[in-house]
């Protein structure tokens, strides 16, 4: 008898690992896949110029309305998936980047990922990708480094959520940003809109320029096991 309960407790101790916060999780326990399942909370659409928040709905709707994101109705994809491989290590959708993970505060799960914007982002397209990544609260700061004569930035995509490895609370951003500078006849203008896994900076706002118009709604997703 007392050589089967060792056999039993040593094949319990293989069977777990302690995570990173102090919890014991058995290592059978992942992956763990979460899928979204429901809208949870969607602020209003803001707009900011230099000069502060525009409230005028006429001009809101102007400026979005070629943009399906905002205000887009709550359809989960079967690809909209959170995947813990393991306790600190995780994949979002189909895409092949795998995130650190980590548990803060005991009421967040976030996620990391290098930023690296190399020397093949010239001009516009370079400083669109900086505006991107800005846009975002939790990124890590940028830093400049030269490599091979070129100037790059490397800095750290961080998604923070509220929740656990069980349900979380996923932040979705969509954005519109329309830039213009230069004098009349060298007039420069870009426009950049899409979806960020984040949380709108709001010191973004201090980058923006006399002629210059962004436009974020954010959004809460609740995934769940």
């Amino acid at each position: 008898m007392k050589s089967n309960l060792i056999l039993l407790m040593a094949a319990a101790m293989a069977t777990t690992a302690c995570s990173k916060d102090g919890r014991m999780v058995t290592e059978s326990a992942f992956p763990i896949e979460l899928k979204a399942v429901t809208l949870e909370r969607q602020g209003s659409v803001k707009l900011y110029t230099k000069s502060g928040e525009v409230t005028d709905e006429a001009v809101i709707a102007n400026f979005i309305a070629s943009e399906r994101g905002f205000n887009a109705p709550f359809a989960p994809e079967p690809s909209n998936t959170i995947t813990f491989t393991t306790d600190s290590t995780a994949q979002l959708g189909i895409s092949a980047v795998l995130y650190r993970v980590s548990r803060e505060d005991n009421d967040a799960v976030v996620f990391r990922s290098p930023f690296i914007l190399g020397p093949y982002a010239t001009g516009a397209v370079q400083w669109t990708a900086l505006d991107t990544y800005r846009l975002g609260k939790h990124n890590g700061r940028l830093e400049t480094f030269h490599s091979g004569g070129q100037l790059l930035y490397k800095g750290e995509a961080v998604i923070y959520c509220q929740g656990t490895y069980q349900s979380l609370l996923f932040p979705i951003m969509i954005y519109k940003l329309y830039r213009h500078s230069g004098t009349e006849g060298q007039a420069s203008e870009s426009m950049i809109s899409g979806k960020l896994f984040n949380e709108f900076d709001e010191d973004f706002l201090t980058t923006l320029g006399d002629r210059d118009t962004v436009a974020y709604q954010q959004s809460y997703v609740r995934f769940s096991k």
